[in-house]
């Protein structure tokens, strides 16, 4: 939880992050010699008081403009866990004693090289798709999506929200967008800002989860162009 960094802060005010080795503990907190925490990319192999953490024993954080999620103590999260932070950002506010940016992701000191978030901003038009779905389809034609389909060095299918509330996306290839690792997030519309809906693969054809009240929006938005973000963590960290 973001309490944990309470203190461990550089002359800037942002997390006092660096690369390792590693050569000491503090707090469960990995530190190297020059009394820095130490970072590194994921696979995520525990949590420990909510900190995801790689074989390594390093903290695992992701660059991101804005977190996926938010876990206890306001602690801002990536697709997968990863802690969402920015290197060497300009603190707007704090809380627990820990600096968030304007986007409300973690503002470090920005020692070492973390992964970037794979991100892309579309504009969705739903359309009835079926009895119980909207969205988008890419053939037979359903709705649109610009500026195109691709996301991930791949190409999306469908978007859809069925009547259960469901959310699906499905890349043409059925199988993980190639150029990205684990989970998706997805805002759309109303739900841009702090609210994304972390979209797990199933491990067949598609990213799928629940919003509730997300088909009623939705419903209500066909023929209307409506702000869609799609995020996961590059291919290899998850």
């Amino acid at each position: 939880m973001s309490s944990i960094f309470q203190g461990l802060l550089d002359a800037n005010g942002r997390i006092n992050s660096g690369v390792g080795p590693t050569v000491s503990y503090f707090r469960g907190l990995p530190f190297n010699a020059a009394g820095e925490i130490v970072s590194g990319a994921g696979p995520i192999t525990k949590f420990s008081q909510g900190i995801p953490f790689n074989a390594a024993g390093e903290v695992v954080g992701i660059q991101a403009t804005q977190p996926s999620d938010y876990g206890p103590g306001a602690t801002p999260y990536g697709p997968n866990g990863e802690l969402a932070l920015v290197p060497a950002g300009v603190p707007a506010s704090y809380y627990q004693g820990v600096p968030y940016n304007a986007n409300g992701v973690y503002c470090t000191k920005g020692g070492g090289v973390l992964p970037v978030i794979v991100s892309k901003d579309f504009t969705l038009t739903p359309a009835q798709v079926s009895v119980s779905t909207v969205g988008y389809r890419a053939a037979p034609a359903a709705g649109t999506l610009t500026p195109d389909n691709s996301f991930g060095g791949g190409t999306i299918a469908t978007l859809l929200v069925n009547n259960a509330d469901r959310l699906q996306v499905g890349p043409t290839s059925g199988a993980i967008f190639p150029s990205t690792s684990g989970n998706l997030a997805v805002s759309i519309g109303v739900y841009q800002g702090p609210t994304r809906i972390v979209l797990p693969w199933d491990g067949v054809s598609f990213y799928t989860g629940n919003e509730p009240g997300l088909y009623a929006y939705l419903t209500a938005q066909i023929g209307v162009a409506t702000a869609v973000r799609i995020s996961a963590a590059p291919s290899g960290t998850a």
